[in-house]
């Protein structure tokens, strides 16, 4: 940008938070809910004390990000627009943090574009366009993580600041410590001479873990449930993870998130996708690993961002996080990517621009990249072609029922099997074992034809939980079958009885 030197930061504030803001509510509205978007707009439409209890008990999140998607649809409606506007607004907002802290580590320049990036880059659209709590959990990360930075160089009020900060970012996500843990590494990036004692430095993260522990422990079960959940997936848990493609596969999404798929073999059979991909690799290397190399960085700044790059991927060890849940790579990676803009002046605007084209595909797409079920489409399909008289049963997350109360305009019999208790917890079998609410669609729809009452039966299944209808083998005549986004099905079942 010509001139660029020449404006002032406060300036360079306003433009970029009116970029960020932009890019968030442009197409605010159109993709549909995915399966836990339909949850957080069931919780808005309870009590708020009622909302906190029902969160706490059927989700393993805090309450704060609920609290303010039901303020988003008092005050913008109950619509997807309406529950997602203040989400977007708050994490358009974190550009702001993104911009001071990288133009520190750097310069001015170097930080605009860094700040350009968070405003564009299709994942942290993504992020800001969902109503759910990541996006709100990586916003008061990145402020809570600027402030405390302002702290560790001696301000009082972000000293301060920074403490109601990290307050409520505990009652939003619990990996917020992750953040916690990113703001004590900068503490070891300010000179020593320059930063405030080591005593006040660690009175903040002992503060905010005293203030954690009791809700640590409140959670403990459904932490201990996940574990048990994924281990029974077979999912691999341990070091062996963190060598495997799984950490590499999430890291390349920083950028695109989910428009790009994991590392699999079958990216040699897409050349138009493997070419995108092969763009994004280059890319990411020189914003995140090459400042490391070519004398960009600071050796004190340079030898402890690896701790703020390498940290979170620890979760790893004991989960199978998606970029989402990774999101505070984005505080280093700013950084990094500071410092190779103010090295390669044209960097900057090219890498602006290759978020701008990666960002029409994605505002083209009528549901999330990374859970492309398309509610919206399947309900409006099974309204348009269902009789009076027809069963509809669907199948996918607990939150089914609300998918179905959300998007139906109809009278239409609907069953959603394990669905229809989104806020209960986990049951639990005779030995105190918690079980999962799973229903089998074969088990239950063999039901349905035994008992000799419905001939007709509509079938919605989010294949993203259950498996997909091809697979199944049941009872039913399969007449018709529509795909409604990647990971969503719609069929039309008949009974064909023997005269």
């Amino acid at each position: 940008m010509p001139g660029l030197d020449k404006i002032k930061p406060r300036t360079m504030i306003i433009l970029l938070s009116a970029v960020s803001l932009f890019a968030r509510l442009l197409f605010l509205g159109r993709k549909c809910f995915w399966i836990d978007e339909c949850l957080a707009w069931g919780a808005t439409r309870m009590g708020w004390l009622e909302m906190c209890r029902s969160v706490a008990s059927g989700t393993p999140h805090p309450p704060l990000a609920f609290l303010l998607m039901k303020l988003s649809t008092l005050l913008a409606g109950n619509s997807e627009f309406g529950i997602r506007l203040l989400v977007a607004i708050t994490v358009a907002s974190a550009v702001i943090p993104i911009f001071r802290l990288s133009s520190r580590f750097t310069s001015v320049r170097g930080g605009f574009w860094a700040a350009v990036l968070w405003a564009l880059a299709p994942f942290a659209v993504s992020l800001g366009q969902e109503a759910w709590v990541y996006g709100i959990n990586i916003a008061i990360s990145f402020w809570f993580i600027d402030l405390a930075d302002m702290a560790w160089r001696g301000s009082s009020k972000a000293y301060f600041g920074s403490i109601i900060l990290g307050l409520l970012g505990i009652l939003t996500q619990h990996i917020f410590l992750i953040g916690i843990a990113v703001s004590a590494v900068l503490y070891f990036l300010v000179k020593p001479e320059s930063r405030v004692s080591f005593k006040k430095f660690i009175a903040v993260p002992l503060l905010l873990a005293f203030f954690y522990l009791p809700i640590f422990f409140s959670f403990s079960e459904q932490f201990a449930a996940r574990n048990t959940r994924m281990a029974s997936a077979g999912l691999l848990l341990g070091f062996d993870r963190l060598f495997s493609t799984l950490p590499v596969s999430q890291f390349l999404k920083i950028i695109q998130g989910g428009l790009l798929p994991d590392i699999s073999p079958n990216l040699l059979d897409r050349p138009r996708m493997l070419v995108a991909y092969a763009i994004n690799v280059v890319a990411v290397l020189s914003l995140a690993v090459l400042p490391f190399f070519s004398g960009m960085l600071e050796k004190r700044t340079r030898n402890y961002l690896w701790i703020c790059f390498l940290f979170p991927l620890g979760l790893f060890l004991s989960d199978s996080p998606t970029i989402r849940q990774l999101s505070i790579l984005w505080v280093p990676f700013a950084i990094t990517s500071a410092a190779f803009f103010k090295r390669f002046r044209f960097a900057g605007p090219a890498a602006a621009l290759l978020c701008l084209i990666s960002l029409i595909p994605y505002y083209k797409m009528e549901v999330f990249p990374y859970h492309r079920s398309n509610w919206r489409t399947a309900v409006e399909t099974v309204e348009a072609n269902a009789d009076p008289e027809d069963l509809v049963v669907v199948f996918g997350g607990k939150s089914t029922s609300l998918a179905w109360e959300f998007y139906s305009t109809s009278n239409l019999k609907c069953l959603t099997p394990a669905g229809n208790f989104p806020f209960a917890g986990d049951r639990v079998d005779e030995n105190g074992e918690r079980l999962r609410n799973y229903v089998d669609p074969v088990f239950f729809l063999d039901s349905i034809y035994c008992a000799g009452q419905e001939e007709k039966v509509w079938l919605i299944v989010d294949s993203w939980n259950t498996p997909p209808i091809s697979t199944l083998n049941i009872l039913y005549e399969v007449n018709y079958r529509l795909q409604a986004g990647v990971d969503m099905e719609v069929a039309f079942l008949e009974i064909q009885r023997n005269m």
